[in-house]
């Protein structure tokens, strides 16, 4: 049988660049995605879905997997990379049923039906949230989340191995750590702090700028996605990570030199469950999958902005 890969959240940042790219190398495409509003401008995402709905090879569906009839995707689905999810972190402190039905029953209701398909690998995309406040090192640093946004995708992360363990679905997890660049979420800090200075708008900052990130940019998270189709090995846990930490203020002043505009940075306290520091090492991801670190900071903001000069 040839392949037939199911991909979730099709119309979202990376999930749309995942489907673009197995378009690009003539692979068979299934999107799904539920166009839920709050984090995305609504339009933006239906153009995304429109855009994706025209490649020949890939067929998309605007199906919320929640309670949706999930009988309309193909039953010779061989690849699944479940990109859906609800994101974010303060949000979830105020509408935890969302969270927990976006990002577990949604999960649930698909490895249910999948144990129907001919599935040979079933990619979890899961966060770096899973860690905590400070998400340094491998894959076998404690897991000690502090957001319900990082619980329910902790909680995935077991329903999918559970799966593995019990019904025989091939899962295998990759933790994302801060994936950046052209098409980013409009809620996510550098889309949205770039989209403040071109506007001549305050910055507002939630904490000191120290926090750190090891940055992850979007074609180097959806090559290594792509490549665990065929090289992640079932049950196995993998850190998608840059191995670059930054700080926020560094990136500041990297928008700021950009757009050679001065900012005005408004500076509030810290946002509940926000992480203090992420170092991922991604070792495991670099042997196993050939995770690349292509791009450093300065140009893939620079790239960002470029894209966003263009959307004005």
């Amino acid at each position: 049988m040839s392949e037939h890969i199911l991909v979730t959240g099709a119309a979202g940042f990376i999930g749309s660049g995942i489907v673009r790219r197995l378009n690009e190398q003539g692979r068979q495409v299934f999107g799904v995605d539920a166009l839920l509003g709050g984090l995305y401008p609504a339009q933006e995402k239906r153009e995304r879905f429109t855009e994706l709905s025209s490649l020949s090879g890939v067929e998309m569906l605007a199906l919320d997997l929640r309670d949706g009839d999930l009988s309309l995707i193909p039953g010779t689905i061989t690849h699944v990379i479940n990109e859906a999810a609800m994101p974010g972190l303060s949000l979830s402190w105020d509408d935890f049923e969302l969270y927990s039905s976006c990002n577990l029953t949604a999960l649930s209701q698909l490895l249910e039906v999948a144990k129907s398909w001919p599935v040979e690998k079933f990619v979890q995309v899961s966060t770096s949230s899973v860690y905590g406040a400070h998400a340094v090192g491998d894959e076998s640093q404690a897991l000690q989340p502090v957001s319900p946004y990082g619980v329910t995708k902790l909680a995935a992360e077991h329903l999918a191995l559970a799966y593995w363990r019990e019904s025989g679905i091939p899962s295998t997890v990759l933790r994302y750590f801060s994936v950046y660049g052209p098409g980013q979420r409009p809620d996510m800090a550098y889309r949205k702090f770039i989209t403040q200075a071109l506007g001549g708008d305050p910055i507002t900052l939630y904490g000191t700028g120290e926090q750190s990130r090891t940055n992850t940019y979007i074609s180097d998270c959806v090559e290594a996605t792509i490549s665990a189709l065929a090289l992640a090995m079932p049950g196995e846990i993998y850190n998608i990570s840059g191995s670059e930490q930054r700080t926020i203020n560094e990136a500041l002043a990297i928008i700021e030199s950009l757009t050679n505009l001065p900012l005005t940075i408004i500076r509030e306290p810290a946002a509940r469950g926000d992480q203090l520091e992420t170092r991922g090492d991604s070792a495991k991801a670099r042997e196993q999958l050939g995770l690349k670190d292509s791009v450093n900071l300065e140009s893939g903001l620079e790239n960002q902005w470029k894209w966003l000069l263009e959307r004005r």
